[in-house]
């Protein structure tokens, strides 16, 4: 069964996968593949005398989360202690606890341009929006505060003021909307 498991595990290996086995109740790791190894900067000779947790910080919120088939949050903190990893474990019945790591994703040239462009494409969305329909309502606004304070044009001077003063900020607000058609 564990030279099957071991396999699989070698396969991942291939694909960048970092997995790694271990016995729960002994706190002895059983394999690593490569890429386990390479993620916590060990060498494939040392991993055999190496307690799981050294490295390993499994998560269990009680004993009945390591039950087979559950999947427990981990952290592994690299040998040089300055990266910390997150990924999951897994228990079987026989006391054996499968370690997955999440791969790290470096993004390509192609993504970054990607997402500066949809991030560009929604401000000019948003910009289109405010000019359409805020600023619109906003200048209504404007004008409406400007009639009411030519009305009381005269009446109540404290009034007028505050109402001369809202209209200057609402229009300084707008004004960079309509100055940029």
């Amino acid at each position: 069964m564990e030279e099957a498991l071991i396999s699989a595990c070698e396969a991942l290996d291939g694909f960048g996968l970092p997995r790694a086995i271990g016995r729960f109740n002994t706190d002895r790791f059983i394999f690593a593949n490569h890429s386990f190894l390479d993620a916590i900067g060990i060498e494939k000779d040392e991993i055999g005398g190496l307690s799981m947790s050294a490295f390993v910080k499994i998560h269990l919120q009680s004993p009945e989360a390591a039950n087979a088939g559950r999947l427990v949050p981990i952290t592994i903190r690299s040998q040089d202690k300055q990266t910390t990893i997150s990924g999951h474990a897994a228990f079987d019945e026989s006391g054996l606890v499968y370690l997955m790591l999440i791969l790290p994703t470096v993004p390509s040239a192609e993504v970054e341009a990607a997402m500066a462009v949809e991030r560009e494409r929604e401000r000019q969305e948003t910009a289109n929006y405010i000019h359409e329909y805020i600023a619109p309502d906003l200048l209504s606004v404007v004008f409406s505060i400007e009639s009411i304070r030519l009305e009381l044009k005269g009446q109540n001077l404290s009034t007028e003021a505050k109402l001369r003063e809202l209209g200057n900020r609402l229009t300084k607000l707008i004004e960079p909307v309509f100055r940029a058609t």
